[in-house]
Order: C-alpha cells, then structure tokens, then sequence
C-alpha cells in the first residue's frame, strides 16, 4: 500500500494513519483544563472553509507533502505532491482514495478513519465512545483522543497552538501501532468553494 494512504487510520486496512502517540516528553505537564477542549471544539465549528499546505510524516520514515482543503461539514480533499497523481477526498458516508492516472477510485466507509470526528456538523472531542486527556508544555496544548478496541480503534492527537489558539498538527497511531503526522503550514479561511470541487469522480463511463 502507498505510504501515503496513511492519512487517516482505516481499521485493518492501515489507511489515513494521520494520528497520534502518547508521547512522554520532558516537562510536559497534565491539565485539567476542560475550557481549552471546549475551545477546540468551538475553533473547528466556527470553520466554513479551510486550505493549508502540509508536511507529512510518517513512523516507517516515508514522507510527502501536499494542500488540504476543507469544506464543513463532511468534505475534504487532500491531494498529494507526487509523480503519480493520489487524491483522498470525503464525503459524509465515504472515504475516497482517487488515482486520477489509473482512473481508479476505492471507497471506505468515512467512519473508519478517526478523522471523522472532525468532519461532523458538531465536532464533539468527549463522548463515551473514547478518552479525552490533554497536555501542555512549552506553549503547545495537545488533545489526544484514545479508542482501544473497534471501529476507528487508535490514538488521534490534535496540536493547538496557545497564542493565538490554532490548530498546527495532528497524529495518528492506528490500531496496528502505525503513527503518522500532519504538519499545517499556510493555513487560509473562508474561501469560496465551487461544488464542483468535492465532487467525486465518475470513471465508470
């Protein structure tokens, strides 16, 4: 599978594993914070639209970079920088791995990715479904959700700067210990999209 399908974290099929590690780093300390989880959901529903440029790295060593582009509620579509073209791009129910050359396009249920918490209408960073814990150190909040056993089994760990609060990075670790981060760079709001831009492709004709 290409190292790029890591993005996100598809259970058993190591896809999209974009999240995170517990990480133990010197002078990180625990908060009991509840208010910065509260902020976090509140930056993610004040979101419309969003591009960034990204930098991604994954545990085995391989990299890419590439442009995010969301659309709240649902839709997002990552294209990679690569020789061979490789889009990933969602919808509500679906996760899409589009390869423009091959005319190929396979299909993953979205909820398998935990990516998709972000996606929703309402993002929610507590439920009973997973843990919620965060941590703070040298100017960087990072809240991790952890999900032991199921669907969208891993850890996600989202990164916010303080000042200002902004969401900078995010890594998943997936169920078969697959860790892989996404740094955000350029990051531009309220852009208007044409519909015709999350469309999925039809390769069938």
């Amino acid at each position: 599978m290409h190292a790029c399908l890591k993005l996100f974290s598809v259970s058993n099929m190591r896809l999209f594993a974009l999240f995170c590690m517990t990480v133990m780093v010197a002078g990180m300390t625990v908060t009991a914070r509840a208010d910065v989880v509260d902020d976090a959901e509140l930056w993610f529903n004040d979101i419309s639209t969003m591009k960034a440029n990204f930098i991604q790295v994954a545990s085995d060593g391989s990299s890419a970079i590439g442009e995010i582009h969301l659309r709240r509620p649902y839709q997002m579509k990552i294209i990679y920088d690569l020789d061979e073209p490789l889009i990933l791009q969602t919808t509500r129910i679906w996760l899409h791995v589009d390869r423009p050359e091959e005319q190929t396009l396979t299909s993953y249920p979205i909820s398998e990715t935990p990516l998709s918490l972000l996606l929703k209408k309402q993002v929610r960073l507590r439920s009973k479904d997973f843990s919620t814990r965060t941590h703070t150190a040298n100017g960087v909040i990072s809240i991790v959700l952890s999900k032991e056993t199921g669907e969208a089994a891993g850890e996600l760990t989202l990164e916010f700067t303080e000042q200002p609060f902004e969401l900078r990075k995010w890594t998943i670790r997936d169920a078969a210990d697959i860790s892989t981060t996404v740094t955000l760079q350029n990051m531009r709001f309220g852009h208007s999209y044409e519909n015709k831009f999350f469309a999925t492709p039809d390769y069938t004709n």
